[in-house]
């Protein structure tokens, strides 16, 4: 078969029979290239600019392909948005709006890093606004900013870690199937669907989770100003409102976007800044409440 064949970014043509033959060619790279982000204008005021940082839905490291898909994954995004972010010298502020249930340990605890890293690379103030959710990952992110204001009606928290698990062993005995899975060690097979967990398995699995979970604590610890009275409620993974969560330090403020950005401005010692957000051409031009 010819190389050209081959390659993601061959030439489809196709022919159009409308009073005689058209050959129109189309680049399959440029269906699937991801837009380059664009400034958008939320409040026009001075050349000092707040910059909004979008943290929305599942938090993954990166998305999942699909035909002339044009998405990036959490980290991704956010590491597109900085990269950008770093060479406007007006950013004298960041509002993290946050609207997640949380996802990956591992692409969560590295936007909590790429923010703290941001914040100090170009020393300005960084307040968390969370709209909706900000709970389990999405709460961990919100830790990385120096203040955190969440609406009346939102819901924060869910400090911990799930390792969802199921066992279709039953129904497999009652199909008459035996499982006959080989493995190169005993604890190879710990965590699989085939098989109750053991109580071996089970304790492999717990210390992998209370691993994560006092990673996660340290980071409640280290940023936020809670007690001990407070960790004992934190502690035990619940989701609770904006109100609850100002009761025990989770956030210090029940408040708006407007709240946020009045913060940034104390902080950055600023006056009527001009608001801006990066999305992509074809992404919603809403305000700060809109997704993209």
């Amino acid at each position: 078969m010819p190389r050209s064949l081959t390659r993601i970014s061959t030439t489809v043509l196709l022919v159009l029979c409308l009073s005689g033959c058209a050959f129109i060619t189309v680049d399959l790279n440029s269906l699937t290239r991801i837009p380059g982000l664009e400034e958008r204008v939320l409040k026009r005021g001075t050349d000092d600019k707040v910059l909004v940082v979008e943290v929305l839905g599942p938090i993954t490291t990166t998305a999942v392909r699909e035909a002339l898909a044009k998405r990036q994954g959490s980290l991704e995004r956010i590491d597109s948005v900085l990269t950008k972010a770093k060479k406007d010298k007006h950013i004298k502020g960041v509002i993290l709006k946050i609207d997640s249930p949380g996802g990956g340990v591992t692409a969560s605890d590295l936007i909590y890093r790429r923010i703290l890293e941001y914040k100090a690379g170009q020393k300005v103030p960084v307040v968390a606004c969370i709209t909706n959710m900000g709970a389990s990952g999405g709460y961990m992110v919100a830790l990385a900013a120096d203040r955190i204001v969440a609406l009346p009606t939102s819901t924060v928290g869910s400090v911990g870690v799930l390792l969802p698990s199921v066992s279709v062993e039953g129904l497999i005995d009652k199909l008459g199937i035996r499982d006959q899975t080989l493995t190169s060690g005993k604890y190879k097979g710990a965590g699989s669907v085939l098989k109750d967990m053991g109580p071996d398995d089970k304790a492999i699995y717990e210390e992998i989770i209370q691993d994560f979970y006092q990673d996660f604590l340290s980071k409640v610890k280290a940023r936020r100003p809670v007690n001990e009275d407070d960790l004992k409620v934190i502690g035990d993974g619940r989701i609770m409102t904006a109100r609850s969560g100002l009761k025990y330090h989770l956030v210090d403020e029940v408040g708006y976007y407007e709240d946020a950005l009045k913060a940034i401005e104390q902080a950055a010692k600023i006056k009527d800044p001009t608001v801006v957000l990066y999305r992509r051409q074809g992404e919603n031009s809403g305000g700060f409440y809109s997704w993209p």
